[in-house]
């Protein structure tokens, strides 16, 4: 590996680190969660000289028919198709841009061909993909997709070392932001979560589940004087 294949690799485990890479392809239906910052003008500095202004993140979600993927490594891209207003309109996407919050599989598609360009000119049913029913497509669509929400209000994940503010989201994502889920984390949801979020063995090697667990304790035993006291 010369030094340029090991900086591309470096850049996209540093995206991976964030989000992962769902197995999708031409005819699929996808939904991109596109970053998009927008900066607010605040009236009261208008009038300040050299006032910053704030700049606010949302995501806005683009849904469409995946027609082409290409490229390899960090320079791979797919291009996806989408009617709005009767107009067809096509984006393309580098797989690994750190402005996609999130790439999801909505409908995998039965086509015969690597690029579906021929969409282009067709339109209603004539456009339309049959949905993949064989066992790969089961499989896929079987993949763990994450815990059922709890109830309340969600916890600061941080407290557990190794846990930052994108992991911590990226967690939520997969409805796990408690500390209890936490610390009752089996094998196989810590496989699952180490597969899904591309962690490489973290939560075992920082011991997520321990530091749950103590955090646990120190919240109870914080809770036992003061109910103690009332009594």
């Amino acid at each position: 590996m010369n030094i340029i294949q090991q900086l591309e690799r470096e850049q996209m485990d540093a995206v991976l680190a964030k989000r992962g890479v769902p197995e999708f392809g031409p005819g699929d239906t996808v939904k991109v969660m596109v970053k998009v910052v927008e900066t607010v003008d605040d009236p009261k500095d208008k009038k300040k000289k050299g006032a910053v202004k704030e700049a606010t993140v949302r995501f806005q979600a683009y849904e469409g028919v995946v027609i082409a993927r290409s490229g390899a490594g960090i320079n791979e891209n797919f291009t996806v198709r989408k009617i709005s207003y009767g107009e067809g309109v096509e984006r393309v996407f580098p797989v690994y841009s750190p402005y996609i919050g999130e790439i999801e599989v909505v409908r995998r598609g039965k086509v015969r061909r690597a690029k579906l360009y021929y969409l282009r000119g067709r339109r209603g049913k004539a456009a339309r993909i049959f949905e993949r029913t064989d066992a790969r497509a089961r499989r896929l669509n079987a993949a763990w997709k994450g815990f059922k929400k709890p109830k309340g209000e969600a916890e600061d994940l941080t407290q557990i070392k190794g846990i930052d503010i994108d992991l911590q989201n990226r967690l939520k994502q997969l409805n796990c932001y408690k500390v209890e889920q936490i610390a009752n984390l089996s094998d196989e949801d810590i496989a699952n979560i180490d597969e899904t979020l591309n962690l490489k063995g973290a939560i075992e090697k920082q011991d997520w589940v321990g530091q749950a667990q103590r955090l646990l304790a120190e919240l109870t035993a914080a809770e036992v004087p003061a109910e103690e006291a009332k009594a």
